[in-house]
């Protein structure tokens, strides 16, 4: 998985990342938060959405940048 992620696009890296935030929002919507699934998964989202962006602007590095696989 890690060197899957290591080469991996900008849309990739969203993708995993969504789905990641989606599985602590499913569990931590479990404990005494006091935040519901979709306002949690929410959050996360926006988060996931900012460096999806922030990478395809280049002010953050992607992780095929990182790796030396793109130039």
């Amino acid at each position: 998985m890690r060197r899957y992620l290591r080469n991996a696009t900008p849309e990739v890296y969203f993708i995993f990342s969504a789905l990641i935030g989606a599985l602590i929002a499913a569990g931590l919507s479990f404990t005494q938060f006091g935040f519901g699934f979709w306002t949690m998964w929410g959050i996360l989202l926006s988060i996931d959405v900012v460096t999806y962006i922030a990478m395809k602007a280049g002010w953050i590095r992607t992780p095929r940048q990182r790796s030396g696989t793109d130039p």
